[in-house]
């Protein structure tokens, strides 16, 4: 009787067990993941999935047989992107600093929009209507209002900035400037010049009422998956 656990091996078209492949079918899918964010990150949403296939170094059936289509390829490398913002945030919480905290946080989120083009493109209405990514949004925006709440307690930040004005900012900085630097004319460390004048808005010192409230929750969602 064959040790392999079912789990383990990949079967025929009549279900027979034919090899063992769990382990070169998990190396697979991580190289068509890597090579998928690093296309995605290059090129942005329409990149070719032939592309992602040559580089990860496999044929198109072994690309479909772990991503059945560019939409799920696409949703797994945006929740790489969310892994790291969501490791970002945790690190931050630790910071004694409540600055610091969210200079962290900020900063990290406005590279990745810089960086990286597919994860800006992604985060858009078809697959932000996806649950997991809803729920992973809604946890990692209220862990960021209570690190603006802390550094409000603290004094170091204005008193009226709320969690949601976040995303809208950092597009600004990041979204903007990854694309007016993508031809090389202009220095790709653009976006740190803006978030240099964003952080400083942040601050206290000098700051005047806001002349329309921030958005809600709700209304970001909606936004974000119209």
């Amino acid at each position: 009787m064959s040790t392999v656990p079912a789990h383990d091996v990949e079967t025929g078209d009549c279900g027979d067990a034919v090899r063992p492949l769990r382990a070169d079918a998990k190396r697979n899918r991580e190289r068509v993941l890597a090579a998928a964010a690093e296309v995605f990150a290059e090129q942005g949403a329409d990149a070719s999935v032939a592309e992602i296939a040559r580089r990860a170094g496999v044929g198109a059936g072994t690309l479909f047989r772990h991503f059945p289509n560019k939409h799920d390829l696409l949703l797994a490398t945006l929740e790489l992107g969310l892994d790291d913002l969501s490791d970002a945030i945790t690190r931050a919480e630790t910071f004694d600093d409540p600055w610091d905290s969210i200079v962290h946080v900020v900063t990290a989120c406005a590279e990745m929009q810089a960086r990286d083009r597919g994860f800006l493109e992604s985060v858009g209405p078809e697959l932000f209507l996806e649950p997991q990514l809803q729920r992973r949004h809604h946890a990692m925006m209220a862990q960021l209002g209570v690190l603006i709440g802390r550094a409000q307690d603290a004094g170091v930040v204005r008193g009226d900035l709320e969690a949601e004005d976040v995303p809208f900012l950092l597009y600004a900085v990041g979204g903007v400037t990854g694309k007016c630097c993508g031809g090389g004319a202009i220095s790709p460390d653009l976006w740190r010049r803006y978030l240099g004048i964003v952080l400083d808005g942040l601050r206290p010192a000098g700051a005047s009422p806001l002349p329309v409230p921030a958005p809600t929750p709700a209304q970001l969602t909606a936004l974000k998956s119209a």
